[in-house]
């Protein structure tokens, strides 16, 4: 990497320039092992991203439970207007020609 200019071996690893130049000032100062961890994912974030997770999930399941709760109720409301329904019509009154 000596002799390449910085643009073309950015250009090479499909990286901003910027993003090179980075990396170069990063181990010039904290040496190359610094390089291992990059791409490596931060335990601490995904502890964060998976309780953000769990609780978004929880949330979703109360939802559908509520929306459950809402249809069992309209179904045994509709099943019951269907049954009045029925039953007026069986005793003889005038079903109402309107739907």
């Amino acid at each position: 990497m000596d002799g390449e200019p910085a643009a073309a071996v950015a250009r090479e690893l499909n990286i901003g320039p910027e993003l090179l130049s980075r990396w170069k000032k990063r181990v010039a100062e904290k040496g190359e092992e610094y390089l291992y961890d990059i791409g490596q994912r931060d335990p601490e974030k995904e502890v964060t991203r998976e309780a953000s997770h769990q609780r978004r999930i929880a949330e979703l399941e109360r939802l559908v439970g509520r929306q459950q709760l809402e249809i069992r109720f309209l179904d045994k409301a509709l099943r019951q207007v269907e049954e009045r329904r029925r039953q007026k019509n069986d005793d003889g009154a005038a079903a109402s020609s309107k739907q």
